[in-house]
This record gives C-alpha cells, structure tokens and sequence, in this order.
C-alpha cells in the first residue's frame, strides 16, 4: 500500500500541506542570522581580551626590587621615659641614598604615642592622648645656641613653670586658634579692662518657668536661662553677682535640669569624669572667650564615664548648682552641675 503524506509537520520543522513540504519562513531565517551574528561578536571578545592578558604576563622581574635591599630596614627599640613615663621608640637607620648617617651613639627619636607632649616638664598630658588639636610646648628656637658657661639661679625651675603653662594649650582643629584646654579663660568684659563702669543693673526678666522633661523630674534649662546680661543687663559680672539674682535663678539651685551644650577641649579621650560644658562651638574652637555664664563646671555621677564629644551638642542631665568662686577681683566660677549623667 503506498504511503499518503498527511497535513502537519514536516520532516524539516516546517509545516506540510497537500502532501508537499513548506520551506522555513522569512522570520526563522531573520533570527537564525541575529544569532550567528551574536556568537562570532562574543567569540571574538572573548579572544582579544586572552590575548591581551597573556601579553601583560610577560617577565617583568626586572622592575622589582627585593625588600631586603630596600633602605629601611632599621633597628628599632622601645624604652619608657623616666620622667614622664612616655614609650619612647628609637630607630637607627641604615645607611643609604638621602639618608643621613648616625653616628654609633645618635639615634633618631620618635614619640611612640601620638597627640602627648614631648617635654618632660609638661603636666597631665604625659601618656594621654590630645583629643583637641595640637599641644602647644614651649623650647628653643630653632638655629639658636645656648651660651651660657653655666646654671644660672630660678633657670630651671622658671623653664618648667613655661613648659608646663604651654602644655596646657591645644590647637583647634576646626578654627586653627590656639587657647587653654580643661578650663577655658573668661572673658570678664571689655569695659572692667579698661577701667570704666558696668552698666546699671536691673532686672529685665522678674518671672521664669520651667518644663519638665518627659518621663523625668530634670526641667528643661538653656544658657539663655541663666545668661545674666539678659536676666540683669549684667556686664561685667561682679564678684558678689549672685545678691542681685531673682528668686526664679535661685530656685534652680538644688533643682533637677536637662541642658544642652558643647564640650569644652580636654587631653583625655576616655574615661572623663568630670568636663566643662560650653554654650556653642565657638568657644570650643576658640573663636572667642566666653562670659562666665557661657561655661558649667560638670561631674559625673558615681560609676559615670564619658568618652571626649567633638563639635556637636549633647544634653547633661544633673544638679544644678549656684556656687561662685572668685579671686579678689572677678569670678572664676559660677555654675556647676553635680551627680550627672551625658545624654546622646
């Protein structure tokens, strides 16, 4: 019996009909092209970036140096200095190009620990690290030559006292200025410098009061609260400020407040137990004295630490407390904040 071609598919993929087989369409061709095209564009990258990469194999062994001939394998030792307790490292180099030779007792010196002063009649700095800026110490200029034939009197002892005095300076990272560190120095006023009289004292604001913080029984105080120029057009501010102060002022004193302010330069980076809280960044950056009311003297609460806060604001929580300190002639002191805690 013969065999009768029936409609469907064909033996090529294409469709049958009538016993006759259909020819692929123009669209398959189309397609089948594209892809061919595809395959040799990715098989031709794919040769040209071997063949690139095998051309940067090539022996370069010429353009590197062993380290062991490197000038810089120096002889390094660590020892503790007696005076200030400070790591010292010494390094001894070897001799090679621009570098110059030491002699069999002269070692270069490098301070172990960066941000502590070098000299060992600083205070307090020794060991620590300047969280503010640069420490500021006193020496000789360079070039200069000593020539005394011996000690003279008070020499030593007065060299100390300056050496300690700019070891109690730090250089602002942010403004560049250099000013004290721990306690800032006040600005008593421009007019008490020159002699003339302060202004007439009046009361300006005879009424205060205060909210409480959610959750808590700190009120919320700011330095405008306690700013006596704007409380008692005060300026300069007396020694026996504190008998002209409204019964509101005194209030706070004892109270519970929640403040916020800025961290006056320490040498410490962590473990702070006590710190003194300025009114803004200015003063922290030594961009200008601050009044004495522009700074609290704080201390933390027992078993209380904080790390050194840089150029921002944060809140402190504690007693409040009136307690003027003075010298003959101005305050040195005027509030403080006891059993606190920082608040970030």
């Amino acid at each position: 019996m013969a065999a009768v071609k029936l409609s469907g598919v064909g033996e090529r993929g294409g469709p049958v009909g009538c016993g006759k087989v259909v020819s692929p369409s123009g669209w398959e061709n189309t397609v089948n092209a594209t892809v061919q095209t595809w395959y040799r564009c990715l098989s031709t990258s794919l040769l040209t970036g071997m063949l690139a990469l095998c051309a940067g194999c090539s022996d370069s062994s010429d353009d590197y140096v062993s380290f062991d001939a490197l000038p810089g394998n120096e002889e390094t030792s660590i020892a503790e200095d007696a005076v200030t307790g400070m790591k010292i490292m010494s390094v001894k180099l070897p001799p090679g190009p621009g570098v110059p030779v030491a002699g069999p007792d002269e070692t270069m010196q490098a301070d172990f620990e960066p941000g502590t002063a070098t000299d060992s009649g600083a205070e307090n700095v020794a060991g620590e690290e300047s969280v503010a800026g640069t420490v500021e110490t006193a020496g000789a200029a360079p070039g200069s030559e000593d020539n005394s034939t011996g000690p003279q009197p008070g020499a030593d002892s007065e060299a100390a006292s300056d050496v300690a005095a700019a070891a109690r300076n730090v250089r602002s990272e942010q403004s560049g200025l250099t000013g004290p560190a721990d306690k800032p120095t006040i600005d008593q006023g421009a007019k008490a410098a020159a002699g003339e009289s302060q202004r007439a004292i009046e009361l300006l604001i005879p009424s205060k009061r205060f909210l409480k913080e959610r959750g808590t029984e700190a009120m919320r105080v700011t330095y405008d609260d306690i700013d006596l120029l704007k409380i008692l057009n005060m300026e300069p501010v007396p020694p026996d400020a504190q008998k002209y102060f409204p019964d509101w002022l005194e209030a706070l004193d004892g109270s519970v407040v929640r403040i916020r302010g800025f961290m006056y330069p320490t040498f410490l980076a962590t473990g702070l137990t006590e710190f003194a809280m300025a009114r803004d960044n200015g003063i922290c950056c030594f961009v200008r004295q601050p009044k004495i009311y522009d700074i609290i003297s704080v201390s933390l609460d027992e078993g209380e630490t904080t790390d050194y806060i840089a150029n921002r604001p944060f809140d402190v929580e504690g007693v409040f407390r009136i307690d003027p300190e003075s010298d003959d002639t101005s305050l040195t002191r005027l509030y403080r904040i006891e059993r606190a805690r920082v608040l970030q």
